[in-house]
């Protein structure tokens, strides 16, 4: 009998720690790249707060194919010559990085304050992350001799990130912010963010 109430003032003495540090969160962000033309960014972030520490993981996607569409056609005119006005092999270049990193943030409001609606976050991450790019060129004279290439390149690595947030707590639950970071490229955009 006493092992059984042993057990169970141990399991509750767990549960209460568990609750009282692992406070869950779910967090979603979505920008545009401050300097990549057409680029985008899809950040999801799961994580544990403690006071003012936050660890996590978090799913970046970056890519220039939010915005527009690449169509990739190769029309050479022997008969007629050279026409420019029926050229649709304009150059195009297409980008996607994603990576998976472990994320760890400081919420510089709650080191002095717990009762603000308001927070500060800065820290970054670290993790894999692929590349996979394409891009093509082409010469087109009046000779109608035609140079084309196409290119793709893929890789993986390891590669660090800056996550910087300002947030609003709307309810107990739900907050509402700005976003400025990325993986590859740097980012500004919306966030939000569920306390689970």
């Amino acid at each position: 009998m006493k092992r059984v109430i042993l057990f169970l003032f141990l399991c509750n003495t767990l549960l209460q720690a568990q609750a009282q540090f692992f406070k869950p969160y779910l967090q979603i962000a979505t920008g545009v790249a401050v300097n990549q033309k057409n680029g985008g960014l899809f950040c999801a972030e799961f994580g544990t707060r403690y006071k003012w520490f936050e660890l996590g993981l978090a799913v970046d996607y970056e890519s220039n194919s939010f915005f527009k569409e690449y169509i990739g056609e190769l029309n050479i005119f022997k008969i007629e010559g050279y026409d420019p006005s029926r050229n649709h092999n304009d150059e195009f270049s297409y980008f996607a990085n994603t990576s998976f990193q472990l994320i760890a943030k400081v919420d510089l409001i709650r080191l002095f304050t717990d009762k603000s609606r308001h927070s500060i976050k800065i820290g970054g991450g670290y993790g894999l992350i692929r590349y996979h790019e394409i891009w093509s060129t082409g010469s087109f004279n009046e000779s109608s001799e035609v140079e084309y290439n196409l290119t793709a390149k893929s890789d993986f690595g390891l590669l660090g990130s800056l996550k910087t947030t300002y947030e609003y707590k709307i309810s107990p639950k739900i907050s509402v912010g700005a976003y400025f970071g990325g993986t590859y490229y740097p980012s500004i955009g919306l966030l939000l963010r569920s306390n689970i």
